[in-house]
């Protein structure tokens, strides 16, 4: 990752991505050391599936938040940050609480609307966000952040950043879309396992992108 950030190499950033995944052994074994993100990405998918089969009102009120289905969805999300992923604890808690809230803030900026107007499409690109960003905060805590800092020039650790996303949201996108799923279609049984693979499905295609580089 040091040589991307240096030249501005996105096969660089694949590559760095990629080595990650391999010297944690693989999709699966780097996918077990996102617990808390995967516990995360579990209740997003259950939000949604309540959302599409009871409404939003009701699919709040499991978290004493009903009050809230009609306020604006960053507000809403943040207070259901704190309901599935408590300030505190451990890195992967960390990681994930900010996966959830960088990918809000993210849709927010564009316009996400109040939360009892979301689409199934938006309740998806959350989801899609926060298993992104969980795999991006764990590869920058794990070896990212040093490298990427190594360089002075603000603009080219903002670019190195970009690219290693942007690969990311590209594998797990892929890997969704492959599966044939709906997250507002999954019943409880099925949502862990789901979230797992796909985790692991994310994480071995960017191993073996990086490996091609």
């Amino acid at each position: 990752m040091t040589s991307g950030t240096k030249n501005g190499s996105s096969g660089s950033i694949r590559r760095g991505a990629g080595q990650y995944v391999a010297a944690s052994g693989g999709g699966r074994a780097a996918a077990r050391q996102l617990g808390s993100s995967r516990a995360l990405a579990g209740g997003i998918a259950g939000l949604a599936s309540a959302i599409s089969r009871d409404g939003p009102t009701e699919a709040l009120r499991r978290f004493n938040l009903e009050s809230l289905a009609g306020a604006p969805a960053q507000d809403v999300f943040v207070a259901l940050t704190d309901a599935l992923c408590p300030p505190g604890g451990t890195i992967d808690e960390a990681i994930a609480r900010d996966a959830l809230l960088e990918t809000i803030a993210d849709l927010a900026s564009k316009g996400i609307g109040n939360f009892d107007q979301l689409t199934q499409d938006d309740l998806q690109e959350i989801f899609i966000g926060v298993v992104s960003r969980s795999i991006e905060g764990r590869i920058l805590n794990e070896v990212g952040t040093n490298s990427i800092k190594l360089s002075p020039d603000i603009a080219a650790v903002d670019r190195a950043q970009k690219m290693l996303r942007s690969f990311i949201v590209g594998c797990v996108r892929d890997r969704f879309q492959d599966s044939g799923e709906s997250v507002s279609s999954l019943d409880s049984g099925q949502i862990d396992g789901f979230v797992s693979d796909l985790y692991a499905a994310s994480l071995d295609l960017m191993q073996t992108m990086g490996e091609a580089e």
